[in-house]
């Protein structure tokens, strides 16, 4: 395989022209591989000898920091007719470079140390002075920032990486095998930098820059569909239509009679969209319309027409120089994010391969109020300016939801967007589909509810697939909010559907609360399906850090750094419960009230989402807050305390070996309240665990719990909560009262707290 002819320049130690038609103004590195091999004294080259010695040093060089046994070295300088005395040879010739090299610095200090070390040689040389470990450095790296989505970096990465090649590598040497390979692994990485700085060119509105260096290496690569795909764009960009058609044409005629072939769906995709002249030419990939311009991490405000307090209550917002009395929230004002820039600039980075035809699917996973809402929102308007379709569908938490709701919503609002593409689907796809969605194919006779396994059950998923993939023809976006609540046909429809969308411009984005991946098999093993897909991953969201709380709050005056540190402590980092505690925050507040403040609003809000936790982690809940922060000391059920630490409700106590407590200070006085309220009614708790409570309310100076805890020690002695714990049981009877002996410990679907009226 031989290498596309290029301009044979050679290292002269002056700026020369690069790949993309710049001069380099890098100096002159002391190990010269591009072009002739060459070592640069300080004074100029240095004559290396003849071609088998020059040899000796590019296999070392290639090998560098790697012993290369003399045997191998002798089949890569003779292959297979060495000579009578090949070993003698080759030690003359590694004699005779290391005496060249001795003891000489070379251009810019460099030092080369050549040594034996059994079972061969060892060439060690720093990557800075050497010219093509320079340039694989630059593309490394530059490919890396392509992968975070930071395009100026790559842009600037990938064009220094050009500029360093000013000629094929080891031009002087292709007639030895070994380095006529490592020259097309080289141009491989050259023609990845090209592709790689073409692509974000796009985005950065500098496509003008890269047409030149494209027509080249189309020309050199008329097979490389990428090239040719990416040229069309630039020319398209660049005012000429008519020149990106007629290289359509010459591709497809090339790979018809050269090959065989026909051209790829991404590029008839994009010959199409030229001649039609597609909206989404214009607006995604040539500069400000794409997201990630638009976003740069998200710096930029939102729209003023989104209250921040909505933001708020889904999300972390930034408020800065907003002036607002103590208490209350501002409404109405820009708002960007807070502590959720890598976030987002992944869910950006993943919506610009999907626009390049590379489909991808991303779990962001997070506990309730985190701020997965505000996310992927700030995601979808990013995507909507830049005139991608965003379809947003919201999972209730019902137990009554039919099989395939959420998809169902999904393919009647792309259906809405998007009616053409819908009804150019196989006859069969609207079919199946009729069966879900009977509008969608009006004329079509719906067929019976599909079959939930087997084959009626593939049938349904391929016909969705299709439905949803042939309508992201241009790029599409699928948002579905809180899954965790979808039916377990659903669930088993997701991987499906990622695998699938692999080769499409689809991007689906899921999210999940963590407690219910750590607590359902079910969604823990979809989520296991789904991230086995190369083109899936997922996004977590952590809890704020202190100074992001800090910025949070800036806006409020009068909230002094410890009250500031207050509150995040006893939000836990959460912004949901940040906001309910700001709302509430007196003018005078101080931080022992902050410690202690339960808002009425959070109280029901976590009251609502701990009556969907199954019986056995709820009266776990009830026997840790009773025990108090320092955890349940004794016997506990092993494995409901391991899935309250998976879902992020409970952690472990390093204090104790069996002790556990609560991630938040806000759940646990919220359980400790309904546990009061209920004292009568659950007595063994309360009773069982007074002299933890009592212990606790000491050390914490919560007066209002000595009181709870002296009605306690009233009451009659039953069993030990731990002690019923540790036997397993959960929703059992109190001796004779008829009540459950545990509040909290309520049967699936039952309100919780289940308190008297």
């Amino acid at each position: 395989m031989g290498i596309p002819a290029r301009s044979a320049q050679r290292s002269s130690g002056k700026p020369q022209q690069g790949g993309d038609g710049s001069a380099t103004g890098a100096g002159t590195a002391a190990v010269s591989a591009f072009g002739r091999m060459a070592l640069w004294l300080p004074t100029g080259p240095l004559e290396l000898g003849p071609p088998r010695r020059r040899a000796v040093l590019a296999l070392l060089l290639i090998n560098a920091g790697k012993v290369v046994s003399i045997s191998s070295m002798v089949r890569s300088i003779w292959e297979t007719e060495p000579p009578d005395h090949a070993i003698a040879t080759l030690q003359s010739y590694v004699s005779r470079l290391r005496r060249m090299i001795a003891d000489r610095p070379l251009h810019g200090g460099a030092e080369l140390q050549l040594e034996y070390r059994s079972p061969g040689y060892l060439l060690n040389a720093m990557p800075e002075h050497v010219d093509v470990m320079r340039f694989e450095s630059a593309v490394g790296q530059g490919l890396a920032a392509q992968r975070r989505g930071d395009l100026p970096e790559t842009f600037a990465l990938a064009s220094v990486a050009l500029r360093l090649w000013t000629a094929p590598p080891f031009e002087d040497l292709t007639g030895y095998e070994f380095a006529a390979q490592e020259a097309v692994r080289l141009d491989q990485l050259r023609l990845a930098a090209v592709e790689a700085r073409a692509a974000v060119a796009f985005a950065l509105g500098r496509s003008e820059e890269v047409l030149p260096g494209l027509e080249r290496e189309v020309a050199d690569h008329p097979t490389r569909e990428r090239l040719v795909y990416q040229l069309m764009r630039s020319q398209y960009h660049n005012g000429r239509q008519a020149d990106a058609l007629r290289l359509f044409e010459r591709t497809r005629q090339y790979l018809a009679d050269e090959l065989g072939a026909d051209v790829s769906p991404q590029l008839r995709q994009v010959h199409e969209e030229i001649l039609h002249h597609d909206p989404s030419l214009a607006r995604f990939p040539g500069g400000s319309g794409s997201p990630l311009v638009a976003a740069r991490a998200a710096e930029r405000p939102v729209s003023a027409a989104a209250p921040v307090a909505a933001d708020w209550q889904h999300g972390t917002v930034d408020r800065p120089g907003l002036p607002c009395q103590p208490g209350r929230l501002v409404t109405g004002a820009p708002a960007a994010f807070v502590g959720r820039r890598e976030e987002l600039r992944r869910l950006l980075a993943a919506a610009q391969h999907s626009h390049d035809g590379e489909g991808r699917t991303v779990l962001v996973v997070g506990e309730a109020g985190l701020g997965k809402t505000r996310l992927v929102r700030e995601l979808g308007r990013l995507c909507q300016e830049s005139g991608t379709d965003v379809v947003t569908v919201n999972c209730p938490p019902s137990e009554d939801m039919p099989p395939y709701w959420p998809w169902t919503q999904a393919l009647r609002r792309v259906a809405a967007r998007r009616p053409d593409a819908m009804r150019s689907l196989p006859d069969s796809a609207q079919c199946t589909l009729a069966a879900l969605v009977p509008e969608l194919a009006p004329d079509k006779a719906p067929g019976d509810r599909p079959e939930l396994s087997g084959a009626g059950r593939f049938a349904l998923h391929d016909a969705v697939s299709q439905a949803l993939l042939g309508t992201a023809r241009r790029p599409l976006v699928l948002v579905l909010e809180d899954f965790q609540w979808a039916d377990a046909a659903s669930l088993h429809l997701l991987p499906f559907l990622t695998r699938q969308s692999a080769d499409s411009r689809f991007l689906l984005v899921v999210t999940l609360r963590s407690f219910r991946i750590a607590d359902d098999p079910g969604l823990r093993a979809t989520r296991a399906a789904v991230l086995q897909s190369l083109n899936a991953e997922e996004v977590r969201l952590d809890a704020l850090s202190l100074d992001e709380t800090r910025r949070v709050v800036a806006g409020a005056r009068g909230i002094d750094p410890e009250l500031c540190a207050a509150l995040h402590e006893r939000a836990g980092g959460n912004p949901y419960l940040l906001l309910g505690l700001l709302e509430s925050l007196r003018d005078t507040a101080t931080v022992q009230e902050v410690h202690g403040m339960v808002p009425p609003v959070i109280r029901e809000v976590i009251n609502e989402r701990l009556s969907g936790l199954p019986a056995e982690i709820l009266e776990l809940l009830n026997s840790c807050a009773a025990a108090g922060p320092g955890g349940v000391h004794g016997a506990v059920p092993r494995g409901a305390v391991d899935r309250a630490v998976r879902g992020g409700l409970l952690v472990a106590d390093e204090t104790a070996p069996e002790g556990i407590g609560f991630v938040h200070q806000l759940i646990r006085d919220v359980v400790r309240q309904e546990l009061t309220d209920a004292a009568p009614y659950y007595r063994p708790t309360v009773r069982a665990t007074a002299p933890a409570v009592e212990h606790s309310c000491a050390r914490e100076e919560a007066m209002p719990w000595r009181a709870h805890v002296a009605a306690a020690r009233e009451m009659p002695s039953t069993r030990a909560v731990s002690a019923r714990v540790a036997e397993g049981g959960s929703g059992g009877q109190g001796a004779g009262s008829g009540a459950p002996s545990t509040a909290g410990a309520v049967s699936p679907g039952t309100p919780w707290p289940s308190r008297p009226r």
